[in-house]
């Protein structure tokens, strides 16, 4: 499989010299589960960049080899303004991609799940520079950005001797528009409860679901495509980006799935499947 969107100093490009409307937003896809952010004031958030071969070059053999080559080099990002990181796994928080962005810009900020960006701080010389604590409910500005960590359940809710959650995901407001960005997580009601208070626009969310299959290889769970229409419905967002679908063919579902759900359950409601390196413009 092979995307031709644009090249990588196109896209490269395009981060830097899109110019966002008032009201409005753009959104970049990276594949997987990565994305990119931009405000009118010309803030940049990359949320979950994976940009390397970093599993298949670690871990010879393993099933989790790429679909399509990265969209853009670790260095482009170095325009951004913060990196948000949902949690450890590779596919999300990975060093192939962080370490070389840390050297290309060693003021960067990295908000990190605290129990593992505590880890980083003390074992990696690397990214310790960067890396920042993101601990939920507590809010942090980057630029125009408001920015607050909700807590995820990648399978259960995992917490250190502090309390802090090791899986979060990230609720982003700007101009008047609530985007939310789940990271790996299952419906809880403590999810549904908490976000229905904040009454996302966008809601980002996987649709990989899990099996049993995939759970015997140690696979871990995430949303299935109906929870993720499920819950978009019960939020009544404006917008439902699914992802996690596009990247590694063990650990995915048929989008098609996706679309035949949304279509005949909950028709006229508002989605896209972008794909890797597209831009999408949301305006309210």
């Amino acid at each position: 499989m092979t995307y031709s969107l644009r090249s990588q100093q196109q896209l490269a490009q395009e981060l830097q010299q899109t110019q966002v409307p008032a009201g409005a937003l753009a959104i970049w896809s990276l594949g997987q589960a990565g994305m990119v952010l931009k405000n009118t004031a010309g803030d940049l958030l990359a949320i979950d960049p994976y940009l390397s071969y970093a599993i298949e070059e670690n871990h010879p053999g393993t099933e989790f080899t790429r679909s399509f080559p990265p969209v853009l080099p670790p260095q482009a990002l170095a325009v951004c303004d913060a990196v948000l990181i949902s949690h450890f796994h590779d596919d999300h928080m990975d060093m192939g991609t962080l370490e070389p962005l840390a050297e290309a810009n060693a003021s960067l900020p990295f908000y990190i799940p605290s129990p593992d960006a505590e880890t980083l701080r003390r074992d990696n010389a690397a990214v310790e520079r960067n890396v920042r604590l993101a601990i939920t409910g507590e809010r942090f500005q980057v630029g125009q950005f408001s920015i607050k960590p909700i807590a995820a359940a990648h399978s259960e809710y995992e917490k250190n001797a502090a309390g802090h959650d090791r899986y979060l995901g990230y609720f982003i407001q700007c101009d008047g528009i609530g985007f939310y960005f789940s990271g790996d997580t299952l419906v809880t009601d403590l999810l549904q409860q908490e976000l229905s208070q904040l009454a996302p626009d966008i809601a980002a969310l996987p649709i990989n679901g899990g099996d049993y299959a995939r759970g015997a290889r140690g696979i871990m769970p995430n949303m299935s495509f109906r929870d993720a229409a499920d819950l978009n419905h019960l939020l009544q967002s404006d917008l439902l980006l699914p992802f996690h679908f596009d990247l590694f063919t063990c650990n995915s579902d048929n989008p098609s799935y996706f679309v035949d759900y949304m279509m005949s359950h909950y028709p006229g409601e508002k989605f896209h499947l972008m794909m890797p390196g597209e831009r999408f413009i949301y305006m309210k």
